[in-house]
């Protein structure tokens, strides 16, 4: 005689079926817990990174082709604090110098490069800080909730700068981050050579990054079973450490 085994073991969890990249991508906006389950059980991350390439680097191709190069040089010199009072004679020192296409778009080569580092860094940060707290953790699955946690949010923030990028005058954008052209917190609001400090401490209460704060914390409290409150508090001390230094960073640059 056959017996239902649903009847048979009416106390276990149905397995969540695996979704796949865009399964998980729409389901990240609406049902993020059911997306960290699945990355419990399977913590992938190669697909949702490949889309956050790609996104990436559109981004960064608008950046470089809707202002000039001598725009770009001069905010890329203003944001290196040991390059930001530069004489005007070296300035065009090297506006004189001929440079190849790799130069011209090796911002656009380089972005998934830079992006893979820092998520595969701060996958390291945040293991660090929830195996100190005790939870169970292994570097696979810190790497997979960081890459669907953050690069969601990154993805839409770039598509929005990408069209802000379009519709502004050239003159008027960012080029080095991008992001800040998407007025999402309200650092607008303040002037960012006066007053760096208060612009660089408001430009910390972001949309963007409540919402990554919340998906990490959801992820991190998923997979390594640890209470949502509890993981919070541990994604909220790492990024007051970001704030603090992204700071320093502003008042080194003032």
């Amino acid at each position: 005689m056959s017996v239902d085994t649903a009847t048979a073991a009416p106390n276990e969890t149905p397995e969540v079926p695996t979704s796949g990249l865009f399964g998980r991508l729409s389901a990240i906006f609406f049902e993020p817990g059911k997306v960290f389950e699945e990355i419990k059980r399977r913590p992938t991350w190669l697909g949702i990174f490949v889309v956050l390439a790609v996104v990436v680097i559109a981004g960064q191709y608008v950046a470089v082709t809707r202002v000039d190069y001598e725009t770009y040089l001069r905010q890329a010199l203003t944001w290196n604090p040991f390059t930001k009072n530069m004489a005007e004679e070296q300035i065009q020192k090297i506006l004189s110098q001929p440079r190849s296409a790799f130069q011209q778009y090796m911002q656009v080569a380089l972005a998934p490069v830079t992006t893979l580092i820092v998520y595969l860094g701060l996958a390291g940060v945040f293991l660090l800080a929830f195996v100190l707290m005790g939870a169970s953790l292994t570097y696979k699955k810190a790497l997979a909730v960081a890459f669907w946690a953050m690069a969601p949010p990154a993805i839409i923030l770039t598509l929005l700068a990408i069209v802000f990028m379009l519709v502004k005058e050239p003159d008027s954008l960012d080029v080095i981050d991008i992001s800040r052209n998407v007025a999402s917190n309200p650092a607008v609001a303040v002037d960012e050579k006066t007053n760096p400090l208060v612009h660089s401490l408001l430009a910390r209460i972001d949309l963007f990054s409540f919402w990554t704060i919340y998906l990490l914390a959801l992820g991190f409290s998923t997979v390594s079973e640890t209470k949502l409150g509890k993981a919070a508090a541990v994604i909220l001390v790492v990024w007051g450490l970001y704030v603090v230094i992204r700071v320093g960073i502003a008042m080194l640059m003032a």
